[in-house]
């Protein structure tokens, strides 16, 4: 692997980005990670003004784009938090230009479509918008006179052989689903839509659906929340977290995202408002939670004027700890239990949670209500691990029990 000589005011740059990073609780593998994309960007950039900056971020990016799909999105998550750190605002690289005002129409429409139709999060909205506007941008590149309504599969299939071979399959299919996101928009719009195209694979995403959900041990999953030493203040508060997984299987986002004033305390509830959906919730807290938020929150939480549940300890104290906080609790105390890299991500804590509810007896749409599915298809893979259930109607082999030799 080839070394590069960082000069003096680089590296000045990296060790404070790395103590902004730690202030922010990133753990050292993030730190690690975002410092060398920022030193690829300062190498080729130098040391920019705040005014050229985004600009010069933004350059950058188009070409680790095109050069370098895998690790875009970090790349993209690194100069994103040190342009917040120089200028104490947000890069907003998701309002790209178009090369047309008919290309930006139908973004606009897009956008429109998957935010008031479909109620999909913004977040996912603006990820789908980009990958639209990539293929869109190639499609009239290669094919203006057949734009948009002469497309046909064989220009995506095209668009996934140029532009997005070095992605792994789980990305292409994204990207395919997106597109496809985006015809279904025109033709839900009255606008003519090649046949073909709906008869493209599904994603690879919902391939897998095909299959088992990724789950952890049941008896790890169940006593997860003891890991956290409960004698101490941050102990106390991981304790809420993890529990907020595993009793009601919640996102990453709308952990991160719970208030003070969420919680109804006479009728033991939570309202959770951060949803994929839009749609709010209101789900029954145990007592065993209700015991550990009230120990957190008496004997652990700080004195701030912040109303997010949970706060920071150190550095930022009484901060709201964010997404990558949350996870990075989550990680750790997976690691502590035992298990594998892969198996210690809040996602896979809700989908254990899932599988739990669903096999102790609950129907789906009770289980579909829980995790705020709004479509009863997300919540049947889950009923797939319901082994007492599929041991129950399993028919005895043929000619009866017998022993064998």
């Amino acid at each position: 692997m080839p070394t590069f000589k960082i000069g003096e005011d680089t590296r000045r740059e990296l060790e404070r980005f790395k103590g902004y990073m730690r202030k922010q609780e990133y753990t050292d593998a993030t730190v690690t990670g975002y410092c060398t994309y920022l030193s690829r960007f300062l190498r080729q950039s130098k040391l920019l003004q705040t005014d050229t900056l985004k600009e010069a971020i933004k350059a950058f990016l188009e070409s680790e784009r095109m050069n370098n799909p895998r690790t875009f999105k970090y790349c993209r998550a690194a100069l994103s938090l040190y342009y917040m750190m120089i200028s104490g605002g947000r890069l907003k690289t998701k309002s790209e230009t178009t090369s047309t005002p008919e290309l930006a129409g139908l973004l606009q429409c897009f956008r429109e479509y998957s935010l008031e139709v479909k109620h999909i999060k913004e977040d996912t909205v603006n990820s789908e918008v980009n990958h639209v506007r990539w293929f869109l941008e190639h499609a009239f590149l290669h094919n203006p006179q057949g734009f948009p309504e002469g497309l046909t599969a064989g220009d995506i299939r095209k668009y996934v052989v140029e532009r997005l071979a070095a992605l792994s399959d789980s990305s292409k299919g994204r990207m395919v689903t997106s597109i496809r996101n985006f015809f279904r928009c025109q033709a839900f719009y009255g606008q003519p839509v090649h046949p073909s195209i709906f008869r493209l694979p599904l994603s690879p995403a919902v391939w897998k659906k095909s299959a088992f959900p990724t789950t952890i041990d049941i008896n790890i999953f169940n006593t997860l929340h003891m890991i956290p030493d409960g004698n101490t203040a941050t102990g106390k508060r991981n304790r809420c977290i993890i529990l907020f997984f595993t009793e009601l299987a919640l996102r990453c986002s709308e952990v991160a995202a719970l208030s003070l004033d969420d919680f109804n305390w006479y009728d033991g509830c939570v309202t959770v408002r951060n949803t994929k959906n839009g749609s709010d919730r209101i789900l029954p807290l145990s007592a065993m939670m209700g015991n550990a938020l009230v120990e957190y929150l008496v004997q652990a939480r700080p004195q701030t004027s912040c109303r997010t549940l949970f706060v920071q300890f150190s550095h930022q104290r009484g901060e709201p700890m964010g997404c990558s906080q949350v996870r990075g609790v989550i990680r750790r105390n997976c690691a502590k239990a035992g298990l594998e890299d892969n198996a210690c991500g809040t996602h896979i804590l809700r989908r254990t949670a899932a599988t739990k509810l669903y096999n102790s007896g609950n129907s789906l749409k009770l289980t579909a209500d829980i995790l705020g599915h709004e479509s009863l298809n997300s919540t049947t893979h889950y009923t797939k691990t319901d082994l007492v259930g599929l041991l129950s109607v399993a028919s005895s082999w043929p000619g009866g029990e017998r022993s064998v030799e």
